[in-house]
């Protein structure tokens, strides 16, 4: 057992598999790059005392490390979803 889709006639299509994905993938790139784009600066976070921008760091740390989790996610899906309809 892989986890992962397996075409065959009473599933679901292969271009419509590979469309949900590729749409996933798509929004997943477009999140990161926005998330790269909000500012993370420090004076923004020390009102709130000397831990704050540490929190603040490990925070964007650990959502950027899901978002790489979900494009590995996603990737696997698409590779194995294309290997299937060569």
């Amino acid at each position: 057992m892989t986890g992962l889709p397996t075409i065959h006639l009473n599933g679901t299509g292969a271009k419509t598999l590979a469309a949900g994905y590729e749409a996933a993938y798509d929004a997943l790139r477009n999140l990161q790059g926005k998330m790269s784009e909000i500012e993370l600066n420090a004076r923004d976070y020390y009102v709130d005392g000397p831990q704050s921008w540490g929190a603040a760091v490990d925070s964007r740390t650990a959502i950027n490390q899901k978002m790489a989790e979900i494009q590995t996610y996603l990737t696997k899906h698409l590779q194995h979803i294309h290997e299937q309809t060569r």
